[in-house]
């Protein structure tokens, strides 16, 4: 059996030669032809590089957020409890950005007035 074919059967070495094929010259054009077909048939790809899906996280405006060591730290922890909540019930994981920073926002702008007054806003 040739290297090719046993990195084949091997999806640790297919990932690695996918990888390579994507930047390596045009003489690997029959790999990258094999792998493509390959991962078009598997639901998740293994193919690193950009998400095609337009809505992808990587698609969507980036706001980022300046917090204290201590708060980005309870903000993280306040993640992972509910990632592993999610877990424990059978639901699978949720992703940082794409459902945890999103749901995070929404509850936000959905009780305005009580971050108003955290801020010490007065109500109009």
């Amino acid at each position: 059996m040739s290297d090719a074919e046993q990195a084949r059967d091997s999806p640790t070495e297919t990932a690695q030669i996918e990888e390579a094929s994507d930047t390596s010259d045009a003489d690997n054009t029959s790999n990258m032809s094999e792998s493509s077909s390959a991962s078009e048939s598997s639901p998740v790809s293994s193919k690193p590089g950009p998400d095609r899906d337009e809505n992808a996280t990587r698609h969507r405006k980036q706001v980022p957020m300046y917090l204290p060591d201590g708060k980005a730290k309870q903000f993280n922890e306040l993640y992972e409890r509910l990632d592993g909540r999610s877990k424990v019930a059978g639901e699978g994981a949720i992703e940082k950005h794409a459902d945890f920073m999103e749901a995070v926002v929404e509850l936000a702008i959905e009780r305005e007035d009580d971050i108003a007054e955290k801020l010490g806003i007065e109500s109009t």
